[in-house]
């Protein structure tokens, strides 16, 4: 176990060193820059509203600009590798698919870490140059937002091993993403519906995770917005997503 830990942390260090120097990293950080320098523009237009706005809207933009890289890398990792022969030679020296694969999805979860650390940091200096202290559970919203882009991470490394390319990858993560944040209104559906229909949403419920546990920025003032039972349930879809993935890995000829 001693030797495993190590190795498994240069995958991710590796995984992620590669993920900071991608081209696209600074995109993604110009980006993000302007996404939160606009979020100032729109609060000034709220006037009486403006602390809220402000922090609600950059911290939106901030998860959105984070995601859309991790996912980017999510989807392209073990596909890039494979194609460019590298994942044969890691496999023909004494590493386990295991480590591997959990190395790769640390990385990338690191990259999702360094993005909200640096974004929140643009984003206080902001708050704090226009004369606002900190939100009301700030932290719990960046636990959230964290969390939330480990699970979608965990997800999209499953689909990028059964599907056919990057772009496919992208758009059924995306889609489980925008069904996580519904799944309340599903569940209410399902209460009031009949037969298959029920049966089907009940069933969909299931399948997919409720991203609005982790949305902490719905529970405004909350000394602790996220309930212990959220994160279980993120570390849950992510041991799911994982073993899910190695289990495809495990079938791959590699």
């Amino acid at each position: 176990m001693k030797n495993l830990l190590p190795l498994t942390w240069a995958v991710a260090a590796n995984s992620f060193g590669e993920s900071v120097r991608h081209r696209f990293f600074t995109l993604f950080s110009v980006f993000a820059f302007t996404a939160i320098y606009a979020s100032v523009l729109a609060g000034v237009m709220a006037v009486d509203e403006e602390a809220r706005v402000l922090a609600d809207l950059g911290l939106a933009l901030m998860e959105l600009t984070a995601l859309a890289y991790v996912l980017f890398q999510a989807s392209s990792s073990l596909l890039k590798e494979a194609e460019t022969k590298t994942i044969y030679l890691v496999f023909s020296r004494p590493v386990p698919r295991w480590i591997y694969l959990a190395g790769k999805m640390g990385g990338v979860m690191l990259t999702a870490a360094f993005m909200l650390a640096v974004m929140s940091c643009m984003h206080v200096a902001l708050l704090y140059f226009r004369g606002f202290s900190l939100p009301a559970a700030y932290g719990w919203a960046l636990a959230g937002s964290f969390c939330k882009l480990a699970v979608i991470t965990a997800f999209a490394f499953f689909v990028s091993l059964f599907s056919t390319s990057s772009v496919s990858t992208l758009v059924i993560s995306g889609i489980l993403w925008t069904l996580g944040h519904f799944v309340s209104e599903t569940r209410f559906m399902a209460e009031h519906a009949y037969g298959a229909k029920a049966v089907l949403l009940k069933a969909v419920i299931w399948l997919i995770p409720n991203l609005q546990l982790f949305n902490a920025r719905d529970a405004a003032g909350a000394a602790a917005a996220i309930a212990p039972s959220a994160f279980l349930s993120g570390a849950a879809w992510i041991l799911a997503a994982y073993l899910a993935s190695l289990w495809l890995l495990a079938r791959k000829e590699f």
